[in-house]
C-alpha cells in the first residue's frame, strides 16, 4: 500500500496537467476564433494594402527610435545647440509655430497617449504597440468617381499601421458588445459592421473605421480606401500597389536603396513620399500664378519662368533621409512634356556627358572663397536668350540700339538677337556660375591716382560670374566679341578698358588677362569682365574674381584652392551620379557675409533708391527726360558725350529720385524679420548641395545638407 500513494499523486498532476493544457488549449482557440490568432504570419509589405492612385503617401519605419520621449525627436537637443538656432526660434518661423499652436498640439498628443496607457492599465503603448514599428499615411484630394475629378471639401484618407499582440487583442475585443457598451458609458461610440469598426468619438462630424488583415491595422475616414486595400489583400487584379508603381520604384525606393549604401545606413532612417502635387486645389492655384514670365516687378522671377512649369509636375517621389549632423533628400519629378516651351524642351534634352569630363574640370576653377556655385548642362544660346527675353521691353530697345551701332566679324549687327545667333555656335550645352562676396575693387591707375573701377551705383550685388563651355574653335568666336566691345565700347556706355593680369607665382603671371570694362553706374561692382581661359569662356561683374578663377584652375602653381578640394566636397563626391545633368553648391559660413551686406545697405538706405529698381527704369527715365529737357535731340546717342555725363546725368537722377520717392516701398519691419531668417539658416548650413539629372519626363533630384552642429 504504500508504494501506492507516489502512483496517486502522479494520477493527480497528470491529471492537473491534461485539465491545465486543455484549458490553455480552449483558451488559444477562443482567443484565435474570436479575438486575434497569436500565430499568425505578418504582412510581407504594408505598401502591398496602398492603392497605387492615391494622391499622397507617406511612410515611415522605426517611428518609436526617432523620439526620447515623445514628442521629442532624439536630435532636439543637438539641434537647440547648433549656431543660428536661437535666432531661427525666435524669428518669424518660431512665432508661426507657436501661433499654429503645435507645441500645444504635440503636448497634447502625448497627455492623449499616456491617458490610452493609463485607461488600457498599461496594456498598450500607442507609439511603441500601434505607431512605431511602420506608419503609412495615405489618401485622396480629389473625387475620381466624378469625369473631371472635383476636389474634395475633406481628404479622404487611411493610416496603415503594423501593430503588435497588445493592439490586436485590444482591436478583437472591441467587436464584443459587453466592450463596445463600456466604452460609450466613456463617451466612445464603437459599432460593428461586419469587420469593420465604427467610431464616434464626442464632438466628431463623421465616423472613423477600423479593420484589421493580419498585423496591419487599417483606419479610415472613408470606406472607399478600406475597400481598396482589402481587394489588394485579397489578391484582385482590379487594384495594383502603390509599391509596385514605376513612380515610386524609380523615384524612391531605388534612390533611397543607393544612398543607403553609399552611407553604409541599413536600414537608413528615411520618410518615404508619393504626392500628385496638382490634386491639391492650392498647389494649381499657385502653380498658375508662379512663376509669372510677365511679372514687371521681379526679373529673377521672369528668368525662373523659362525654365520652371509647375503645371507639369505630375508626381513627386522620394524621400527624405536623417543621419549624424546630416539632413538629406532624394526623389523624382515625373513632368508632362506637352506642357514644356520650346526652351524648356531644348533645356532637358541636353547632352549626356560622364561628370568627369564636364562637371570636374569647372569646379576645380570655382575658388574656395565663393559662397555658391551651380552648374547646369543646357543649350548656352538659348539660356541667353531666355535671359534676353526677361528683360523689360525699354531695357532690350537700349541694349538693340547699341549693338546696332556696333559690328562682328566685320558685318554690322542687328539686334541683339543677331549676336546670339553668331556667337552661340562658339558654346557647348553648358553654363556654370560662380558667386562671392563684393569685396570693392579698390586698386588705383599709377599714373593719375584714381580708382581704375570706380563705383557710384552702390549695392550689396554679390560678384557673379557665368562660366561658358567653348567648342573646338569657339575661342575665336569669343575673342571677336571681346575685340568688338573693346573697339565701341563708349557705344555701350562703358567708360574705361582695363586689362588685369593673373598672378601666378614667384612674381609671375600668366599670359591670359582679364578684360574689364568700366561704368560707374553698373551697381556694386562698376564693371563688366570677361576671359577666355583653355577650353572656357568667363563673363562677369567682377575682375579679381574672374582673375581668382583663372588661379584657382592652376591651383597646383597658384596656391589658390577651389571647392573640389574642401574636406566637404570629399564627403560629398561619393553620393555624386555618373551622368549629372546640374549641380548647386553652397557654403554656409561664406554666405553670411552676402546676406550681412544686404541687411547692411537696406538699414542704410532705406531711404534711397532700389538698384534693381533704378536699373531697370532708367531706360524710361532718360528717354522721359531727354523728351522734356533735351527735346531737340532725337536720341541719347546723339548728344554731347559732355552732357551725357553732365547735365543730362544729372537729370536723370533727379528724375529717378522722384518717382521712387513716390513709388517705393520701405524697407519694412517684415523685410527685415525675413531676412535675418535666412541669416539665421544660413548660419545653421556648412554646406549644402543640389544634383540634378535631367530628361524630358522627369527630373531626379538628391539633396545633402550638413548643419553646424
Amino acid at each position: 500500500m504504500a508504494k501506492s500513494k507516489p502512483k496517486h499523486k502522479r494520477r493527480i498532476w497528470r491529471t492537473l496537467a491534461i485539465a491545465l493544457g486543455a484549458l490553455v488549449m480552449f483558451l488559444l482557440l477562443f482567443v484565435a476564433a474570436f479575438i486575434f490568432n497569436p500565430f499568425e504570419a505578418s504582412l510581407a509589405e504594408l505598401r502591398d494594402a496602398v492603392p497605387r492612385g492615391v494622391d499622397f503617401f507617406a511612410r515611415k519605419e522605426r517611428l518609436a527610435d526617432d523620439f526620447d520621449p515623445f514628442p521629442q525627436p532624439k536630435f532636439w537637443s543637438a539641434l537647440q545647440e547648433a549656431r543660428g538656432w536661437k535666432a531661427l526660434a525666435d524669428g518669424n518661423l518660431g512665432q508661426q509655430w507657436q501661433r499654429a499652436g503645435i507645441d500645444r498640439s504635440l503636448q497634447q498628443a502625448r497627455d492623449a497617449f499616456d491617458q490610452i496607457k493609463a485607461d488600457s492599465g498599461g496594456m498598450l503603448d500607442v507609439l511603441g504597440d500601434v505607431l512605431g514599428t511602420e506608419l503609412v499615411i495615405a489618401g485622396y484630394q480629389q473625387d475620381y468617381s466624378q469625369t473631371p475629378p472635383a476636389p474634395l471639401q475633406e481628404p479622404r484618407w487611411c493610416l496603415y499601421t503594423r501593430v503588435n499582440w497588445h493592439a490586436k487583442a485590444l482591436h478583437g475585443l472591441a467587436g464584443f458588445g459587453f466592450v463596445q457598451g463600456k466604452l460609450r458609458e466613456n463617451g466612445l461610440d464603437v459599432t460593428s459592421d461586419g469587420d469593420l469598426l465604427v467610431i464616434k468619438a464626442p464632438g466628431q462630424p463623421a465616423p472613423i473605421y477600423v479593420r484589421r488583415h493580419l498585423d496591419l491595422l487599417m483606419i479610415a475616414n472613408h470606406k472607399v480606401l478600406l475597400e481598396q486595400s482589402q481587394k489588394l489583400l485579397d489578391g484582385s487584379r482590379d487594384e495594383e500597389p502603390i509599391g509596385q508603381m514605376a513612380a515610386y520604384t524609380e523615384g524612391a525606393s531605388k534612390r533611397i536603396d543607393k544612398w543607403a549604401r553609399v552611407h553604409a545606413q541599413d536600414p537608413p532612417n528615411v520618410v518615404e513620399f508619393v504626392v500628385e502635387p496638382n490634386a491639391f486645389d492650392g498647389f494649381r492655384r499657385f502653380a498658375a500664378g508662379w512663376p509669372n514670365p510677365q511679372n514687371r516687378d521681379s526679373m529673377n522671377e521672369r528668368v525662373l519662368a523659362s525654365f520652371l512649369n509647375l503645371k507639369g509636375w505630375q508626381q513627386v517621389a522620394g524621400g527624405v533621409m536623417f543621419a549624424d549632423g546630416l539632413l538629406a533628400a532624394t526623389g523624382q519629378i515625373g513632368l508632362n512634356s506637352k506642357q514644356h516651351t520650346s526652351f524648356q524642351s531644348s533645356f532637358y534634352k541636353a547632352e549626356q556627358e560622364p561628370r568627369e569630363k564636364w562637371l570636374d574640370p569647372f569646379l576645380r576653377m570655382v575658388p574656395d572663397s565663393a559662397c555658391a556655385a551651380a552648374a547646369l548642362r543646357m543649350p548656352a544660346g538659348e539660356f541667353m536668350a531666355a535671359m534676353f527675353d526677361s528683360l523689360e521691353d525699354a531695357q532690350r530697345d537700349l541694349l538693340n540700339d547699341g549693338f546696332r551701332r556696333a559690328s562682328f566679324q566685320g558685318t554690322q549687327l542687328n539686334d541683339v538677337r543677331d549676336l546670339i545667333e553668331r556667337i552661340k555656335p562658339a558654346f557647348l550645352p553648358r553654363t556654370g556660375f560662380v558667386f562671392r562676396k563684393n569685396d570693392p575693387d579698390t586698386t588705383r591707375d599709377e599714373k593719375t591716382g584714381e580708382l581704375m573701377v570706380p563705383v557710384a551705383a552702390q549695392s550689396p550685388i554679390p560678384q557673379v560670374a557665368w562660366v561658358f563651355w567653348l567648342r573646338p574653335g569657339g575661342a575665336a568666336i569669343t575673342e571677336e566679341l571681346i575685340k568688338m566691345l573693346s573697339t565701341y565700347y563708349t557705344t555701350f556706355d562703358f567708360k574705361k578698358v582695363w586689362h588685369l593680369r593673373v598672378p601666378f607665382g614667384n612674381n609671375q603671371y600668366l599670359e591670359e588677362k582679364v578684360t574689364e570694362f568700366t561704368n560707374p553706374r553698373i551697381p556694386g561692382t562698376g564693371e563688366i569682365a570677361m576671359i577666355i581661359v583653355s577650353d572656357f569662356f568667363v563673363l562677369s561683374n567682377s575682375g579679381p574674381l574672374v582673375r581668382d578663377i583663372v588661379r584657382a584652375r592652376y591651383s597646383s602653381q597658384t596656391g589658390v584652392k577651389s571647392i573640389r578640394e574642401s574636406e566637404e566636397y570629399g564627403a560629398l563626391e561619393p553620393e555624386l551620379a555618373a551622368e549629372l545633368s546640374g549641380l548647386l553648391w553652397l557654403n554656409g559660413p561664406r554666405l553670411l557675409p552676402v546676406l550681412d551686406d544686404y541687411m547692411g545697405f537696406a538699414n542704410a538706405v532705406n531711404e534711397q533708391p532700389d538698384m534693381e529698381w533704378m536699373v531697370q527704369n532708367r531706360p524710361a527715365a532718360e528717354d522721359q527726360v531727354r523728351r522734356t529737357k533735351f527735346a531737340q535731340y532725337p536720341s541719347k546717342a546723339s548728344m554731347p558725350k559732355a552732357l551725357v555725363d553732365g547735365d543730362f546725368e544729372i537729370a536723370v537722377g533727379a528724375y529717378l529720385r522722384e518717382q521712387w520717392s513716390s513709388a517705393r516701398t520701405s524697407y519694412t519691419a517684415d523685410d527685415r524679420a525675413q531676412m535675418q531668417q535666412l541669416r539665421a539658416m544660413a548660419e545653421m548650413l556648412r554646406t549644402g548641395c543640389m544634383q540634378f539629372e535631367l530628361e524630358n519626363n522627369y527630373v531626379r533630384f538628391q539633396l545633402r545638407l550638413t548643419g553646424n552642429m
